[in-house]
C-alpha cells in the first residue's frame, strides 16, 4: 500500500499566491499537477493525532534521586541524538539555523478539508515550538507539497525557475533534492539568511552572504561585527524559505497527520535525513522503525522547544537544547 491510497480523493485547493521566484517555482509545481497552494485558515480543530502534550499529568512524583537520574540518562541520550540530527557539514562550525522571522505556510497537493487539517497542525506545532506564525495575507515561505512524481515535477519547476534555491553548495545538492539517488519519501530544502545576533539582517553582495572579491568572483565570509569571547559568535543563520516534499507514491504506508507532523519537524530544523536514529523516539523513525509513531513524540517536541528556546549566539547550543530536553521529558 503506497502512501497515496492512506489520503482520501485529492481535489484541487484554490487559492491566490503571492511571492517571487521561489513562489513562482512553487506555483509552477504544483500547477503542472493542477494543484495550487491554499491560505493559512483562521482556526482549526485540534489534530486528534498525536495531540498529547509533553507531560500531561504534571509533575513526576518518584523520589527526587530517581528523577535526576533519569533525566541525567535522558540528556546523555538527547545529547547523542543533536549529536547526529544536526550534522549538516554546512553548518558544523556555525550556529543551528532555525525560524527567526513569522512563518507563512502553504500547503499543496491535498483536498480542501485535508489542507485544512494540515495548515492547523503546521502552525500548531510551531507555535508550540517557540516560533513566530505569520496571519493570513502573509508571503508564503513554507511549503509542503504532496507529489505522486516528486522528481519529474521539481524537475520541471527549477528549470523554469532555477535561481529559486540558493546554490551555496553546489548544483550538486540541488540535484541530490530535485533527483536524489536513493527513493525518498520526504524530501526538504531550506534557503538560509546571516543575521545579526540582535536579529538584523546582515547586508551582503554574494548570494551566499558573503563579499565578492576579485579575479574569479569567488565569495569570501565577512563580518564587521567583533565581540572579545571565545564561545559566542558574531553571526546567526535563520530561514527564509523551506520546501517539504513528500512522494505520495512511497511504497511505505503512512498516515496523513503523521507525514504532516514530519514535515513540521524537518521544515522547522535543519536535520539530516541520513542520520542514524537509532532506537530515538521520534517521528524521524516513521518509515524504518517496526512500530511507526502516530505522530510527534515527547521527544520531538522537546528537540524542537530546545531549539527554539536557545541560544544562537553561543557555541554551547547543541548543549542547551539536550539540557532542555531531558528537562522537559523528565520534569
Amino acid at each position: 500500500m503506497s502512501i497515496g491510497s492512506c489520503i482520501r480523493k485529492m481535489r484541487p485547493f484554490y487559492n491566490r499566491a503571492r511571492g517571487a521566484s521561489i513562489v513562482g517555482f512553487a506555483l509552477t509545481a504544483v500547477l503542472v499537477s493542477r494543484w495550487v497552494i491554499a491560505d493559512p485558515p483562521a482556526s482549526l480543530e485540534a489534530d486528534p493525532v498525536a495531540a498529547t502534550p509533553v507531560n500531561p499529568n504534571g509533575a513526576d512524583t518518584s523520589p527526587q534521586v530517581t528523577i535526576q537520574a533519569r533525566r541525567a540518562l535522558v540528556e546523555h541520550q538527547a545529547a547523542e541524538f543533536v549529536r547526529q540530527v544536526t550534522r549538516n557539514p554546512q553548518f558544523r562550525d556555525e550556529s543551528l539555523p532555525r525560524w527567526n522571522a513569522p512563518i507563512c505556510f502553504a500547503v499543496a497537493g491535498l483536498s480542501s478539508d485535508q489542507g485544512r487539517f494540515a495548515l492547523g497542525r503546521l502552525g500548531e506545532i510551531a507555535r508550540a515550538a517557540g516560533a513566530r506564525v505569520a496571519p493570513p495575507g502573509c508571503h508564503y515561505n513554507f511549503f509542503v507539497m504532496f507529489v505522486p512524481e516528486p522528481d519529474k515535477l521539481l524537475t520541471k519547476a527549477f528549470h523554469r525557475y532555477p535561481k529559486a534555491f540558493d546554490q551555496c553548495d553546489g548544483l550538486q545538492a540541488v540535484r541530490e533534492f530535485i533527483a536524489p539517488a536513493a527513493s525518498r519519501a520526504v524530501r526538504v530544502w531550506h534557503n538560509v539568511r546571516l543575521f545579526r545576533r540582535d536579529g538584523m539582517p546582515i547586508g551582503t553582495v554574494g548570494p551566499c552572504g558573503g563579499m565578492i572579491g576579485d579575479g574569479e568572483h569567488k565569495e569570501f565570509a565577512l563580518s564587521l561585527q567583533y565581540f572579545p569571547s571565545r564561545i559566542e559568535r558574531y553571526d546567526v543563520l535563520a530561514f527564509s524559505l523551506s520546501l517539504v516534499v513528500i512522494d505520495t507514491a512511497y511504497p511505505k504506508p503512512a498516515k496523513l497527520g503523521a507525514l504532516v507532523d514530519l514535515a513540521a519537524l524537518v521544515g522547522l530544523a535543519d536535520i539530516d535525513l541520513n542520520a542514524n536514529f537509532g532506537d530515538a523516539p521520534s517521528i524521524l523513525r516513521l518509515f524504518d522503525a517496526s512500530t511507526a509513531p502516530a505522530g510527534l513524540t515527547d521527544w520531538d517536541r522537546a528537540f524542537l522547544s530546545g531549539l527554539y528556546h536557545s541560544d544562537q549566539a553561543t557555541l554551547t547550543q547543541r548543549s542547551q537544547i539536550a539540557v532542555k530536553m531531558s528537562h522537559d521529558i523528565v520534569p
